[in-house]
């Protein structure tokens, strides 16, 4: 299981920061400059055609980082984040585990910073780039073309297909397109699953929660009959769920798994800096074994639904 996630994360990074390295004539160009790439978007929202062209993908340096609070790192995410955020899924102040949590804390270490917050806002708002005085946010968000519009990407950090979460015992089986048009879907508003369940069409229409909490708990009260986000989302949520829930298939949509980015804000120049911290995680082989650590579920071992 855990040897899984490692060659996952591995191949996942191998590509990321392959793909990094490359650019399209048609959507961007790059420049070295002191030893700094920098890859810039062409002008035009049309330049972007899926996640390789909605992120930044300038390496700068670290020491160039600018908190908002001085000496400190602050960090948006929206709680609850099981697997990723860990401790608590109201309070930020009694999170202490998690796969982001854990990423932050080592972007605080690689920057220098002393001080470190987080704060619990609303998962729309971050996408949306309303949220303002902040440095990060983490929060598994996938990145998207229509979200760079309004906020900054880093280079991705992690991959995730769509996960398929129903109640153990049930009696419900999702093992290929037909049985997914037929079942009551439950889904968060704002998430990539609400384009990937357009795609599949299902009978009825989802049923929509501004909250992940809230389509949990319509799954158990047997209101929806599966939840759809991320994988390794679903994943947390069915281990802590001591044995009501399980993971029983994942959707492999078209362009591939999400891939996960941090968000600045829109004005920010922190993103080159950021990507450094990233990379330099990734050389020293700490985001895999973070992921090893905080991810232990195997995602290798569900079946997988192609949606052309």
């Amino acid at each position: 299981m855990r040897r899984w996630l490692s060659m996952f994360a591995a191949l996942a990074f191998a590509g990321i920061f392959a793909a990094c390295g490359s650019s399209s004539n048609k959507s961007s160009s790059t420049t070295t400059i002191g030893g700094n790439t920098t890859t810039t978007a062409a002008a035009g929202a049309a330049a972007c055609s899926g996640p390789a062209d909605a992120y930044d993908k300038t390496i700068g340096n670290i020491s160039d980082f600018k908190p908002v609070t001085p000496d400190t790192l602050t960090i948006v995410t929206s709680l609850p984040g099981p697997g990723f955020w860990e401790g608590s899924d109201t309070d930020p102040t009694k999170v202490k585990a998690g796969y982001e949590y854990d990423i932050a804390k080592a972007i605080q270490a690689k920057l220098g910073l002393s001080k470190f917050v987080v704060r619990n806002v609303g998962f729309d708002a971050i996408v949306a780039g309303t949220v303002t005085k902040y440095d990060l946010a983490l929060s598994q968000i996938s990145i998207t073309c229509d979200r760079a519009k309004v906020v900054k990407f880093t280079m991705p950090y992690f991959q995730s297909n769509q996960g398929v979460l129903v109640k153990k015992g049930g009696g419900i089986s999702v093992s290929n397109l037909a049985e997914a048009k037929k079942i009551q879907w439950g889904v968060q508003t704002g998430t990539t699953a609400i384009d990937l369940l357009k795609k599949i069409a299902p009978a009825k229409s989802p049923r929509v929660y501004q909250q992940l909490p809230d389509a949990y708990t319509a799954l158990s009260a047997g209101q929806v009959d599966a939840v759809l986000i991320d994988t390794a989302i679903n994943l947390g949520e069915a281990a802590r769920s001591n044995g009501q829930f399980e993971v029983v298939s994942q959707f492999d949509q078209p362009g591939g798994p999400d891939q996960y980015g941090a968000i600045l804000p829109k004005d920010s120049t922190n993103t080159g800096a950021i990507n450094a911290v990233f990379k330099q995680l990734e050389d020293s082989g700490q985001i895999k074994q973070l992921a090893t650590r905080d991810l232990t579920a195997d995602p290798g071992n569900i079946p997988v639904i192609k949606v052309s």
